[in-house]
């Protein structure tokens, strides 16, 4: 019986021995973070600590209200006759010490040294909905909530304790990195990049201003396409022929109209629909490069239809007013010149149709005159001061290629004649669509190694017994304690280069300028 309790006793003694050693729960991350946030607030921006908001915990400053009159984005998501909303805004972040990690902002990146000249500064174009889906949460939060200023700050700032964003409003958030990015952190890409990249966990300061609003970002691309086509020499109607209701039969009759003018005369409209059935894609067959003029680029992301200042300011060269007063379509003149005196006038050859092989020098380029892409080394020269990497021409074969380039090569490019110059404009449902593609920075290295010849020679004459056995000035023991062996070549120069691929948005037009070589 003495044995029994006394084993009895050993799993209670062990129950006590836990129950002992239990710990008080560690606090959770966020919560010090947001203490910390406090603190900093309360130190450095005391005047915006009432300005706090529970949902996101974080904290407002009002730079800009915006327009008044305007609908507050809370309102416009309440109001079903609004349809959908899909905002350009500007915006940069920064960490607590004011330190720039991601930036649209032309201005701030050519400050900070992180400016390249293959970046479109222009705002961001995002939807914005009941569900978040692309936006920094912090951001998102504060767009489309009715935010709570505090009455003091209120008061001495005109505004109402109950703030709604809306079109012009500027704000500076100070957010937790629970509403930011987490462990994750924060870094720009193919040039929107900061001087520093923020570290996972850490707070950001962000500003962001609404500079336009759409409800349908389709119809909007489509109206920017034909204002393009109506301002470069105007667009032809649409003619269908109603015994054709085939694509391959459109394509026939689209050919026929572009090529009826062996006689040389001409509606003097010079854009076309490429096929009657589909809008939005429309083709220049008679293009040319002039070089005493160039296309009016009269769309420049503008603030609003009132305020024709554009959002982004003096990229070179594309608004350099020492140089180019006009802006791009004075830069297009100088472009042009160079195309021609490379390419020539153009001729016109056979039609290319679906099967053959194209071989096409082209320009990719935003309707405000901003080029993203070339394979033409005379237009990088232009733009960028500089051939990074020799341009080659692209081979295309429609039937083949349909699929490995956007789909309005395959619409157009059928059309058209070998040895002749022409020019498309088409909305991104014939391009890159509802994702666009991102722009990106990537940074790679290489090192070139070269001989001492000093060093190297008494190696090569030691190592073939061309010294004899002599020992003067030590090159024997040199020889055999490797120095010479080690040392024959000098350390390596190593050269940096970062290549920037430019962002193409979601529901962005494209205008191409192309030559396409004689057919062999």
């Amino acid at each position: 019986m003495r044995y029994l309790l006394r084993l009895l006793a050993v799993p209670l003694f062990a129950g006590l021995v836990s129950v002992s050693c239990i710990k008080e729960p560690e606090e959770a991350y966020s919560d010090v973070e947001n203490r910390s946030l406090r603190a900093w607030m309360l130190k450095n921006k005391p005047e915006l600590v009432e300005n706090f908001q529970t949902d996101g915990e974080y904290y407002v400053e009002v730079l800009d209200p915006g327009v008044a009159d305007s609908l507050s984005i809370n309102e416009i998501l309440k109001d079903e006759k609004q349809g959908s909303c899909w905002l350009f805004y500007n915006m940069t972040g920064r960490d607590l010490h004011g330190q720039v990690c991601i930036t649209r902002s032309e201005p701030i990146a050519q400050m900070q040294g992180s400016f390249t000249k293959y970046t479109h500064y222009v705002p961001y174009l995002r939807y914005i909905g009941d569900v978040n889906i692309s936006l920094m949460e912090g951001t998102y939060l504060a767009m489309k909530s009715v935010l709570t200023l505090g009455e003091k700050y209120a008061a001495d700032h005109g505004l109402s304790t109950e703030f709604e964003v809306r079109y012009g409003t500027s704000l500076r958030l100070y957010l937790p990195s629970s509403i930011v990015n987490g462990a994750g952190g924060v870094s720009g890409t193919g040039g929107y990049e900061g001087e520093y990249e923020l570290d996972g966990n850490r707070p950001m300061i962000m500003d962001f201003t609404i500079v336009n609003r759409v409800n349908n970002p389709l119809a909007y691309e489509g109206d920017l396409v034909d204002a393009f086509g109506e301002g470069n020499g105007g667009v032809t109607p649409i003619k269908k022929d109603e015994s054709e209701d085939t694509a391959e039969s459109a394509l026939r009759a689209s050919l026929r109209r572009v090529h009826t003018r062996a006689d040389g005369t001409d509606s003097g409209l010079a854009w076309r629909h490429a096929y009657d059935t589909i809008p939005g894609l429309l083709v220049y067959p008679k293009y040319v490069p002039d070089a005493e003029r160039g296309f009016d680029y009269a769309f420049h992301y503008l603030k609003s239809e009132e305020d024709e200042t554009p959002v982004y300011g003096t990229n070179e060269p594309y608004f350099d007013s020492d140089v180019y007063a006009g802006g791009p379509t004075e830069l297009d003149k100088k472009i042009n010149a160079a195309l021609v005196e490379r390419f020539g006038q153009g001729t016109y050859g056979d039609t290319i149709g679906t099967d053959k092989t194209a071989r096409i020098w082209y320009i990719c380029r935003f309707l405000d005159g901003f080029i993203a892409d070339t394979n033409i080394d005379e237009v990088k020269e232009i733009i960028y001061g500089s051939v990074e990497s020799e341009g080659s021409v692209m081979s295309y074969t429609p039937e083949s290629d349909k699929e490995n380039v956007i789909t309005a090569w395959y619409y157009t490019i059928p059309q058209l004649c070998f040895g002749q110059w022409a020019a498309f404009v088409t909305t991104s449902s014939f391009a890159y669509g509802t994702t666009g593609q991102s722009g990106s920075s990537e940074t790679s290295s290489s090192s070139s190694s070269y001989y001492n010849y000093y060093n190297y020679y008494n190696f090569y004459n030691y190592y073939n017994s061309y010294y004899g056995n002599l020992y003067y000035n030590n090159y024997y023991y040199n020889y055999y304690n490797n120095y010479y062996y080690n040392n024959y070549y000098d350390t390596s120069d190593t050269t940096t280069t970062t290549t920037v691929t430019t962002e193409i948005q979601a529901y962005t037009p494209l205008l191409f300028q192309i030559y396409i070589e004689e057919a062999d």
